[in-house]
């Protein structure tokens, strides 16, 4: 069951054909160390012009919570949390989050301050450092 489920969802996103065999979309997916949507996400942004927000999201997602909430400070770190916030959508929170990190030229004293892990971070730098190179040797533009 979970086997057909899986192979039925790789068939909805494109990366097998009718007959269950890889197509062009599923080599290129499988390039990428990422769950099949999330591989997906990634080269179809390229056609909207997005690639290099996406691909900071996909590398948001792909690690542990970068938020933590001290026991003696959870109104502080929920109300600076809340500064980060973007109403339509939580990736674009994320996205923002990166965003201010990298233009506070990924400070760690700026993460202790706004209540974010600072190695999950680098971690996501890491991530995506990672990404943006098997994009471009797919030529797929950051």
């Amino acid at each position: 069951d979970n086997i057909a489920t899986a192979l039925y969802q790789l068939w909805m996103l494109g990366a097998l054909d009718n007959t269950g065999e890889l197509t062009p979309m599923g080599l290129k997916m499988a390039d990428f160390p990422l769950d099949p949507p999330l591989s997906k996400m990634l080269i179809m942004a390229e056609a909207m012009q997005c690639s290099s927000e996406v691909v900071t999201i996909v590398s948001m997602l792909s690690v542990p919570t970068i938020f933590f909430r001290p026991k003696d400070k959870e109104e502080e770190s929920d109300a600076v949390r809340e500064k980060f916030m973007v109403a339509e959508s939580d990736h674009l929170t994320l996205l923002n989050v990166y965003q201010q990190w990298v233009q506070h030229r990924q400070s760690n004293a700026w993460c202790a301050e706004h209540f974010i892990n600072s190695r999950a971070m680098k971690k996501v730098h890491e991530v995506r450092t990672q990404l943006v190179d098997i994009m471009r040797q797919q030529h797929v533009p950051e």
